[in-house]
C-alpha cells in the first residue's frame, strides 16, 4: 500500500488532487484537508473509495455535534479545528467507530495530551501513524520533523493573521460604535 500513487477527488468541487505519495495523503487529513464526502483512488483514477474508507487516514470518529446532528467519519485532527474555530467544545461525544465506544471529548487520551488549537501530523498522530520499526533512519527522520515543524509555524501564522483581523475589524466597530479606544 505504501508504494501506490494516490489521488484525492474533493466532493465539494470535484478537484482532483494528486498522483501523491501516501505520507502526503496521510498529511493532507491530518491537516484537516480531507472531508468524510471526499474519494480516494489509489489504482490512477479507475475506482474511488469514500476517505473515511482508507484504514491509513485514520478516519474512524463521528462528532455528535451540538445540535445532535452526527459528522464523520473523521479525524483527530479535523475535530482540533471544529475546537479551534468554536464549532465544539470538550463536552461534545466523539464515537470511536471502531470499537463503538462514546466518550466525551474531554475524557479521551489524546484530547488531554495534544494541544486542541494545532493541527498537523506532528500532534495528530503522534504514536500512532508508524511503528517504532518502520520511523525513518537519522536523517531522513529529521528532514521530516523540519518539514512537519515548518508546516505548524505557517498554520499557526495564519491563525495568528486571522485573530489580528478579527481584533482589527472588532476594534474599528467599537470605535465606530463609541466614538473611542477600547481600553
Amino acid at each position: 500500500m505504501h508504494d501506490r500513487t494516490w489521488h484525492l477527488l474533493k466532493a465539494s468541487d470535484k478537484e482532483i488532487f494528486g498522483p501523491t505519495d501516501l505520507e502526503t495523503l496521510r498529511g493532507w487529513a491530518s491537516e484537516a484537508k480531507i472531508s468524510p464526502l471526499d474519494k480516494i483512488s489509489s489504482d490512477n483514477r479507475m475506482s474511488w473509495q469514500r476517505a473515511p474508507m482508507i484504514p491509513e487516514l485514520q478516519m474512524d470518529l463521528l462528532v455528535q455535534m451540538p445540535d445532535n446532528y452526527l459528522y464523520g467519519p473523521t479525524n483527530v485532527a479535523t475535530i482540533q479545528e471544529f475546537l479551534a474555530t468554536g464549532e465544539i467544545d470538550e463536552n461534545v461525544t466523539i464515537i470511536n467507530c471502531l470499537d463503538n465506544t462514546e466518550k466525551r471529548l474531554a475524557d479521551l487520551s489524546w484530547f488531554q495530551a495534544s494541544p486542541q488549537h494545532m493541527r498537523s501530523a506532528a500532534t495528530t498522530f503522534v504514536g500512532t501513524q508508524w511503528p517504532d520499526d518502520k520511523k525513518l533512519p537519522g536523517d531522513a527522520s529529521q528532514q521530516s520533523r523540519i518539514g512537519t515543524l515548518e508546516r505548524q509555524v505557517m498554520e499557526l501564522q495564519r491563525v495568528v493573521d486571522e485573530w489580528q483581523h478579527a481584533y482589527n475589524s472588532l476594534r474599528q466597530q467599537f470605535i465606530e460604535a463609541t466614538g473611542r479606544e477600547p481600553l
